[in-house]
């Protein structure tokens, strides 16, 4: 059995990669006696011819016995699946493949990462972050995103995508720390013939969430000569939490499994002569005097601040993003392929290499901006309550709202303000808590807009059989830099 070994260089660079790899088979030999059959016992009878040996490709392994260990857990998804699964985008593509998890960073989330990377789409295998799997395009490294520790798959044409290979086992032996995971394929045309155009529109009923794609991917040669081209164009429209039923509104009350996202309080039960859910507090947005299970006079309730933007691990919002933000940002990809190959001495030198380009633009939106929080350092929390037939104190024992003092304790009293003792704009009959921002919807939302550019070039030369052994070669030099 002929084996071919390929060796890629684990050199790269965050910018720009420059990846040069070189295949020589120098236990090809030794293979051969390896798998040479055992001679046939004296009297067996004789055997047919032998079949002709296939050849084998061992893709990220320079052990010429590495698949002897054991069987190598790889996942090929060629062309013909691809197109079943109706995928419009390697991203889409890779997101549904079991071996992939949420630490991934889907097109989805990423518009909106502030501090993080944005406008960027990752693959996490098995359960760990993106910069634990390491993504190859045609069996060679790419750059990686500027600040991050991964490549952004957006930038890879799927139109250009002939399979993908998924090694499910960590392969860092080979390829160095990003690889625990596991390692991601990616392999684009090179010897396709002939023209195929293609063109995909989708969208959602009643809301715009449509996406067109647009391609032409073409080829011509002979058993000497190839060359294949692609050129692509990608749209997708944005969508808005707020656009649909079901997610315009947060779940404010919820810590249950009810579909209407609701939770009933302890005093509402009671009144309704139910039992309470367990773990469920007193009240959900105000306070009562003890004792009394939220069944007192309206003119003794105080408002409790902390419950509209309560402290960690769970806060309530005090403000509906969900109005305002985009569940899925706006995005336009367009650039080309091309890809050559040349056998100038037959099977024992050939020349090839390839080239794409691609710009990845996205268009995200949040809330408008928040002025800063009322609250002074080191001084009480800023209260105006509504109720003033008090005489200026609350009642003993009342729970903690947010006009208490800083450090005082729960037996300590409260002491109400007079409507428009601080603010003499407050002509509300209501408290104002502490702590209040005010979003400045006169600037509209806040726009994040990223463009990414990616280039890559690749040129070598390969032979097969070389003075008619069953010797190979291959070197390549490769320039990888994406632009943010």
């Amino acid at each position: 059995m002929e084996k071919l070994m390929r060796i890629n260089s684990k050199s790269g660079l965050s910018r720009a990669a420059v990846v040069l790899s070189v295949v020589l088979p120098f236990f090809a030999l030794a293979r051969v006696f390896a798998q040479a059959p055992a001679a046939p016992p004296p009297g067996a009878p004789a055997t047919g011819a032998t079949a002709e040996a296939e050849r084998v490709i061992v893709t990220g392994s320079n052990i010429p016995t590495a698949e002897e260990v054991g069987p190598n857990p790889v996942t090929n998804l060629n062309r013909d699946y691809i197109e079943k699964t109706g995928a419009i985008s390697v991203e889409q593509l890779l997101k549904d493949q079991p071996i992939n998890n949420s630490n991934s960073i889907p097109v989805a989330n990423n518009g909106t990462s502030q501090g993080g990377p944005v406008g960027f789409t990752s693959v996490a295998l098995r359960g760990l972050d993106p910069g634990a799997s390491l993504v190859l395009l045609d069996g060679r490294r790419v750059t990686r995103v500027l600040g991050g520790t991964f490549v952004d798959i957006n930038t890879i044409p799927m139109s250009a995508v002939e399979s993908i290979e998924i090694l499910k086992s960590g392969a860092s032996a080979v390829y160095g720390a990003d690889a625990v995971a596991g390692v991601v394929n990616i392999k684009l045309w090179k010897d396709f013939r002939g023209v195929q155009v293609s063109e995909y529109y989708g969208n959602t009923i009643p809301k715009d969430a449509g996406a067109y794609k647009a391609d032409v991917l073409f080829g011509v040669g002979d058993d000497k000569i190839s060359i294949t081209g692609d050129i692509f164009y990608f749209h997708h429209n944005d969508t808005f939490n707020g656009d649909y039923a079901n997610s315009r509104t947060p779940p404010f009350l919820s810590s249950n499994a009810s579909p209407w996202n609701l939770n009933v309080s302890k005093a509402v039960a009671a009144a309704a002569g139910g039992t309470a859910v367990p773990g469920t507090s007193l009240l959900e947005f105000a306070g009562a005097p003890s004792g009394t299970n939220g069944l007192a006079p309206a003119n003794t309730y105080l408002y409790n601040g902390s419950r509209i933007r309560g402290p960690a691990p769970a806060p309530l919002p005090g403000f509906n993003f969900n109005l305002f933000s985009s569940s899925y940002p706006e995005q336009e990809r367009w650039g080309g392929y091309a890809a050559f190959s040349d056998k100038i001495c037959g099977d024992e030198l050939q020349i090839f290499g390839d080239f794409y380009y691609a710009d990845v633009k996205q268009h995200d939106e949040l809330a408008p901006i928040a002025t800063g929080s009322f609250n002074t350092k080191g001084q009480p929390t800023l209260a105006i309550p509504p109720q003033t037939d008090l005489g200026g104190v609350a009642p003993p024992n009342t729970p903690r709202f947010a006009g208490q003092p800083e450090g005082a304790g729960a037996g300590e009293v409260q002491t109400n303000t007079p409507p428009d003792a601080f603010n003499p704009f407050n002509p509300f009959n209501q408290i104002i808590a502490g702590g209040t921002r005010a979003r400045i919807f006169d600037f509209g939302n806040r726009l994040i807009d990223t463009e990414n550019e990616a280039y890559l070039a690749t040129v070598g030369v390969r032979g097969d059989k070389v003075f008619g052994t069953n010797w190979g070669y291959e070197g390549a030099f490769r320039y990888s830099q994406i632009y943010t």
